[in-house]
């Protein structure tokens, strides 16, 4: 959600008001939270990579000239901590292959006939398979089919052409439908179109 009023509230926080800082982060920590589980697909890491946002957004603030939407800078910034977060874990893993493989293992769950529960493991089956896309597909799978920006806005947002964006997200969205039919066919309904 964007606010009229952003530029008022970030010109005051810029000027020392921690009260204006505060209610900045109570407005968009959901979005940025959202941004950066969809990314990562860990509650405890974009956690995490949330409050780094926040952090550095404090450090920040006197940088950031109205040119462009405060939001467009916000949400830049939280997609390339995520960025950044997932390769120091792909660092890390390729270092230490035991622990990679202790990570993965996952106990089996039987489906039950609850929409709920069938939502929450499509949900889960998606961000397993959004981990598999490069960092722009994924990036733009995210802004555009998770939090529901516009093809403008992510272009905005990752300083890229809107072509650009359709490109990826035309890619993203057949590799998820392929791995999702593939994989977890049981979670597919009717998506064989």
């Amino acid at each position: 959600m964007v606010h009229d009023d952003d530029a008022d509230l970030i010109a005051r926080a810029q000027h020392g008001d921690l009260n204006a800082y505060r209610e900045c982060v109570e407005r968009h920590q959901a979005r940025v939270y959202g941004i950066a589980y969809q990314m990562v697909g860990n509650a405890q890491d974009a956690q995490d990579i949330a409050q780094e946002v926040f952090v550095r957004l404090y450090r920040s603030l006197k940088l950031y000239r109205a040119t462009s939407r405060f939001t467009t800078w916000l949400y830049r910034m939280t997609i390339n901590l995520a960025i950044d977060y997932q390769r120091s874990q792909a660092r890390h893993r390729a270092s230490s292959i035991d622990s990679s493989n202790e990570a993965q293992k996952k106990p089996d769950r039987q489906p039950l006939p609850d929409a709920n529960v069938e939502r929450d493991e499509l949900r889960g089956a998606v961000h397993k398979i959004a981990g598999n896309l490069t960092t722009k597909q994924r990036s733009v799978f995210v802004l555009r089919d998770l939090q529901g920006f516009s093809t403008e806005e992510i272009a905005i947002i990752l300083k890229c052409r809107q072509s650009t964006v359709r490109v990826h997200l035309a890619a993203a969205r057949a590799m998820v439908k392929e791995a999702l039919l593939k994989h977890y066919p049981e979670l597919c309904g009717d998506m064989t179109r």
